[in-house]
């Protein structure tokens, strides 16, 4: 009897997965528990085992398509045995409206001349477009003179350019990862009214405490790494930033899990810091360097991308100076990181050249109000200027 391979559900809020490619082609025997497709969810491809043996006998959804959870992708039957694919729902046609001809209109008749008629054709003239100034509207020889003059006194059409080499346009599927960063950011962009606060952070401490910790630390801290721990001890203070609004109720999250971007070749995927409020700054650094190699490498469990209640994006290294960072639902904030640069600042009246960077919170509005979202960002910018607090 045959079986139908069905799109699994491999994540609480998966609703629907994308193929990515068959480990098998149409007519192969597969064993029960054998690897048999590869399918994209919330940006982490699973591999599928087979969940009977026989023959695969149809491919329903190729790589690149997408299915529902629980939706038929494919069947396997037993050797010899025939199936037909689940028919897909038809529409049916449209009965043809019954459109009237037109009666042919009878054509116009011109009243000219001999003479008129025999320059109007030498000169490639249509009769229809003289007006006659003859008896009954007769068109004459003069009027086609007219005409004529009219034609040669009318200035030549302009030349056209030479045609540029057409360039034909690229089209390709939104699929697969992309897919799932445009559903969620939709998404996010759609439900949460966003808000971005922006605030400026002397980084002189927290440049010369890196540089102590990386004199000492077995690898080297970035300051990423010293903004996850600043964040995470600031969040503590600030319960409604690391909450989440779910329904008609606000989630108040026991844990404190800190997630990093990490921008890919075809996407952009959030490894999370677990507890990081809980962890040395050594530690994190760890974590974050981790996290970022397997999400490059495409090995990240659903464990190591999932259950974030705050997020930090670095675009610093890309000479950014500010920007509007997207939640990532269900969170209620995220946090911008820009680029450090020197620039001249009154300090105590006098003005010095130090190092600056700006931080940009975008926030749910829904749930975090713009003067605790204000205070939050005034507890990261006093961290960040005296970082030796987070180790007390």
């Amino acid at each position: 009897m045959a079986t139908e391979v069905l799109m699994p559900k491999l994540g609480l809020t998966m609703t629907e997965g994308t193929v990515v490619n068959w480990l098998k082609n149409e007519g192969d025997n597969v064993e029960k528990g054998e690897e048999l497709v590869e399918i994209l969810t919330e940006k982490i491809t699973n591999v599928v085992e087979a969940p009977a043996s026989g023959v695969l006998q149809k491919i329903l959804v190729g790589p690149g398509e997408t299915a529902k959870v629980s939706e038929p992708i494919g069947i396997i039957a037993a050797p010899g045995e025939k199936v037909e694919a689940p028919a897909a729902p038809t529409e049916s046609a449209a009965p043809a409206k019954e459109v009237a001809a037109e009666a042919a209109k009878p054509a116009k008749k011109v009243k000219a001349s001999p003479a008129a008629k025999k320059l109007a054709e030498e000169h490639g003239i249509a009769l229809e477009d003289i007006e006659g100034t003859g008896p009954g509207g007769r068109i004459t020889r003069e009027d086609v003179l007219k005409a004529v003059e009219s034609k040669a006194a009318a200035p030549a059409p302009a030349a056209p350019a030479a045609e540029a080499a057409k360039v034909e346009d690229k089209r390709v599927p939104l699929a697969g990862m992309r897919k799932v960063i445009a559903d969620r950011m939709a998404e996010s962009f759609r439900t949460a009214p966003h808000v971005t606060v922006d605030m400026e952070v002397d980084m002189s401490q927290a440049a010369a405490f890196r540089k102590a910790l990386n004199e000492v630390a077995p690898e080297k801290v970035s300051f990423t790494d010293i903004i996850v721990k600043i964040v995470a001890r600031a969040l503590e203070d600030f319960p409604v930033v690391n909450a989440s609004l779910q329904g008609e109720e606000i989630v108040y999250n026991g844990q404190v899990n800190v997630g990093v971007a990490v921008a890919l070749e075809d996407g952009l995927i959030v490894p999370v810091v677990k507890n990081a409020n809980k962890l040395g700054i050594a530690a994190i650094s760890q974590q974050v360097k981790e996290l970022a190699a397997k999400a490059r490498e495409g090995k990240l469990s659903p464990d190591e991308y999932k259950g974030g209640t705050f997020t930090i994006s670095n675009l610093g290294m890309f000479g950014v100076d500010s920007f509007t960072p997207i939640i990532n639902p269900p969170e209620s904030a995220i946090l911008g990181v820009n680029r450090i640069q020197k620039k001249p600042v009154v300090v105590n009246d006098e003005i010095v050249v130090r190092p600056m960077m700006n931080l940009s919170l975008s926030f749910d509005h829904r749930l975090i109000d713009g003067a605790v979202a204000a205070q939050f960002l005034q507890r990261v910018k006093a961290l960040l200027e005296n970082p030796a607090l987070v180790l007390l």
